[in-house]
């Protein structure tokens, strides 16, 4: 049978098969590391990364800071939310 130019029956360098396919099982590991933190997010009632926004007790401690609602109420209200 004839061999190809580098020496690989099929015609192409090995080497290159080797990186494809570490390529394709960091893409592999990219996508499931990638849903396991989705679904972890949403287990916790929210989504993951910078986009996911505020949490409640963020917001109530920031309009306890602004002034906007008084001690009692941030007391009261961060009761309700953690129970």
């Amino acid at each position: 049978m004839m061999y190809g130019y580098y020496g690989d029956y099929y015609g192409g360098f090995w080497p290159f098969h080797v990186i494809g396919s570490l390529f394709g099982v960091l893409i592999l590991v990219f996508f499931i590391v990638l849903l396991v933190k989705l679904i972890r997010g949403a287990r916790k009632g929210r989504w993951c990364g910078p986009w996911a926004g505020s949490s409640a007790e963020d917001l109530l401690k920031e309009r306890f800071v602004k002034g906007e609602i008084s001690k009692e109420e941030y007391e009261e209200k961060l009761k309700v939310i953690r129970a």
